[in-house]
């Protein structure tokens, strides 16, 4: 099935998050900030409730498996967010925005597809060239599910993707090992037809495809153009003559998906970040 852009959905959904650096500059400097951020999820985790199935953290971006149960992801996400950048802007004496805009997150739709993204997850300092093994990157949640390090108490739930393998936890754990060194590029989950790219040579948002094209954003927009007796070809014009319907297109694809201003800027002929935001603003989206 097409990759489309983060749908909000129901509370109970796991969800694979993204989030990178502001500029896809650093948001780790050394092992310390590395380590405040996995304790910042232990605490989040606490006060959420979610569960945590997986996570990488390279030095410009973070890959998180979160089971939100019950809770919503955009709420999870803001307050990990918010409590890292005040550590990070106090101890670096700076300020302004640590992330990318908004984090980018999909729904993980099978236990199959759950297990390919683990490997996707854990493999990325591996293709990033970072280290030669995945065992070798201290940063990952690998190390803990093949019994390796301990981890942080509580904050993994390793079990529902071990399990997949052979409810004996020593077979799994051995069973993951080869699955994960396997030697192919792609895989695939037959159950939600979907495919996972393991072969990008920085790992960023390759993962999500042109969101311009996804069916759901341009039905969004025609349903807005058809509500005021437009089309949407005419509200996605730079210079359209449509300014109401073409404002509650925009605001409305803000609200509903993860687009960030530069992308729906570029889904409406070509608008600017500002002239995006200036019409965000207005709609109090």
């Amino acid at each position: 099935m097409p990759r489309h852009a983060r749908i909000k959905t129901g509370e109970y959904c796991t969800y694979h998050v993204i989030q990178r650096g502001n500029e896809r500059k650093p948001i780790f400097i050394d092992d310390d900030d590395k380590e405040r951020f996995l304790d910042t999820l232990s605490r989040m985790k606490q006060k959420y409730d979610y569960k945590l199935y997986g996570y990488c953290l390279m030095d410009n971006h973070i890959h998180l498996t979160i089971d939100s149960n019950g809770s919503d992801i955009s709420t999870i996400m803001k307050s990990i967010n918010v409590s890292y950048v005040i550590y990070f802007n106090k101890k670096y004496r700076r300020c302004g925005h640590l992330f990318q805009d908004r984090f980018k997150s999909e729904v993980v739709e099978s236990d199959r597809y759950l297990v390919e993204l683990s490997r996707y997850i854990h493999l990325n300092p591996v293709r990033a060239k970072v280290v030669s093994n995945a065992s070798d990157y201290k940063w990952s949640s690998y190390g803990t599910y093949i019994g390796l390090v301990k981890g942080y108490t509580g904050l993994l739930d390793t079990s529902l993707v071990l399990k997949q393998f052979s409810n004996d936890l020593n077979k799994a754990r051995k069973e993951y090992i080869s699955y994960v060194s396997r030697d192919d590029d792609m895989l695939h989950d037959k159950d939600a037809k979907t495919r996972v790219p393991l072969d990008y040579p920085d790992l960023e948002m390759e993962f999500f495809p042109d969101v311009q094209n996804s069916e759901w954003v341009q039905e969004l927009i025609e349903k807005v153009a058809k509500e005021h007796g437009a089309l949407a070809s005419d509200i996605i014009k730079k210079r359209s003559e449509h300014i109401i319907p073409r404002n509650q297109a925009i605001a409305e694809v803000r609200k509903n998906t993860n687009l960030s201003l530069g992308e729906i800027g570029n889904l409406f002929g070509g608008l600017s970040e500002s002239a995006v935001s200036r019409i965000i603003k207005k709609a109090g989206t």
